[in-house]
């Protein structure tokens, strides 16, 4: 079933050539990433390197931030304390956390790195296997198990 609409209350459809242009970038809005922010996507890019055991605050106590990081304009600073594995070599892991950390944070916040600085507080030996070692006797022969109780004895 159709009906006639007068003209003056016909729909207006429009096509993709008539869409008003987009508004650019710049002019939507202003993203900030706030220093919290980036401190933790840095610790967390250092935990992804390679020999490294932990990253802590700068001086700070344990289970605190992971990182520090300074937030200015398009630019950021970023400060990690880190502990490493033995025997990783130390000058290697450092530019590996700096060149990765840098990338990453760039990646993900769109802000311009311009230092990260590695201070390694601990060089922890790897953790020996522990073995559990039973000190009971060992029994002969698989135990069976039931309801009655002991072999042979019902109750």
């Amino acid at each position: 079933m159709t009906t006639d609409l007068p003209a003056s209350e016909t729909a207006v459809v429009v096509v993709p050539e008539q869409r008003p242009a987009p508004v650019p970038p710049e002019r939507r809005g202003r993203t900030e990433v706030a220093a919290r922010v980036a401190g933790k996507i840095a610790g967390c890019a250092a935990r992804e390197v390679a020999g490294v055991r932990e990253v802590s605050e700068r001086g700070g106590l344990r289970r605190t931030r992971p990182a520090s990081a300074t937030v200015r304009d398009d630019g950021v600073e970023i400060g990690l304390t880190v502990s490493v594995a033995y025997p990783t070599p130390l000058r290697a892991v450092a530019g590996q956390i700096r060149n990765h950390v840098a990338a990453r944070v760039a990646a993900l916040t769109g802000l311009r790195v311009s230092r990260v600085d590695v201070t390694m507080t601990e060089f922890t030996a790897p953790q020996a296997p522990t073995w559990e070692v039973s000190r009971e006797t060992p029994q002969e022969g698989p135990q069976e198990t039931s309801r009655e109780g002991p072999r042979g004895v019902s109750s």
